[in-house]
């Protein structure tokens, strides 16, 4: 989400978001899209840029007081929220680490409690450690980076599996999905209890199951990824390994258990 670079790259950015279920705030027009998005971020966010695309509209804002840069797609059909990104200006690694990856587990478990992990793992960008951690709900998929010294969310990246979404400040009762989004600068606002259930989920397959399928067969390859994807709103499990020479790339439908892609390539 680099939109703030071109638009207002001089100011400062933090965040709250709540996600779940709601009927209102149609997006019919772009005015009406934008008042969606006003819902999901902190009081005081402006605009910065409006668009119509050919499925949906784009609404980017900025946060001053939360120092956080946020990015929300309306479904035109559906006329809720398909995604809402954020990352805050401060948006930098450290040379130290001081938390595990527990602790940053953690951190995204007071937000999202209803959080599986399918990734934790300690990186550099731009010479800087952080961690990047990926995780899934029964309707949603989330990927956030860490600062692992301060514990500061850097970003967040969120993509609704079945468009369901609740603003910070609901006009509508009976939310589905209520997880809390918050940063060490905000408190977030305590959420209801759920009061109705969630649409039905096809049960979907672990980590662990999907090592032992992509394992047998080849036995000898060691596991260096496995990732959860949407792919056009079909959940699959993407992940590579190694056997000496041969690299492996996989693609493992996250329901059915069926491999999908299987592709082998010797290392030069």
């Amino acid at each position: 989400m680099k939109f703030y670079k071109k638009a207002m790259g001089a100011l400062i950015v933090g965040a709250i978001l709540s996600t779940g279920a709601i009927q209102a705030f149609a997006a019919n027009t772009l005015e009406q899209a934008k008042n969606v998005a006003l819902g999901y971020v902190p009081a005081e966010s402006i605009i910065l840029q409006a668009k119509e695309d050919y499925d949906k509209y784009e609404i980017k804002l900025y946060n001053q007081k939360d120092k956080t840069y946020y990015e929300i797609d309306v479904n035109k059909i559906t006329q809720k929220a398909i995604s809402f990104e954020s990352e805050s200006q401060y948006h930098i690694g450290s040379t130290q680490v001081t938390l595990n990856e527990e602790a940053a587990k953690n951190i995204v478990l007071k937000e999202i409690p209803q959080a599986q992990f399918t990734k934790v793992e300690l990186d550099f960008d731009n010479g800087l450690q952080e961690y990047e951690i990926s995780f899934y709900t029964t309707d949603a998929l989330g990927k956030y980076k860490i600062n692992p010294k301060s514990g500061m969310i850097l970003e967040r990246e969120i993509k609704f599996i079945d468009n369901i979404m609740v603003p910070q400040n609901p006009t509508v009762q009976n939310p589905v999905l209520t997880p809390v989004i918050q940063t060490p600068v905000v408190q977030a606002p305590t959420t209801q209890a759920p009061t109705t259930q969630a649409p039905a989920q096809s049960a979907m397959i672990s980590v662990e199951q999907v090592k032992q399928i992509v394992s047998s067969q080849a036995p000898n390859a060691t596991i260096s990824k496995i990732e959860l994807d949407n792919d056009d709103g079909r959940l699959i499990y993407e992940g590579e390994m190694k056997e000496g020479y041969l690299e492996y790339e996989f693609e493992v439908d996250a329901q059915t258990g069926a491999i999908l892609k299987w592709d082998v390539e010797i290392d030069d």
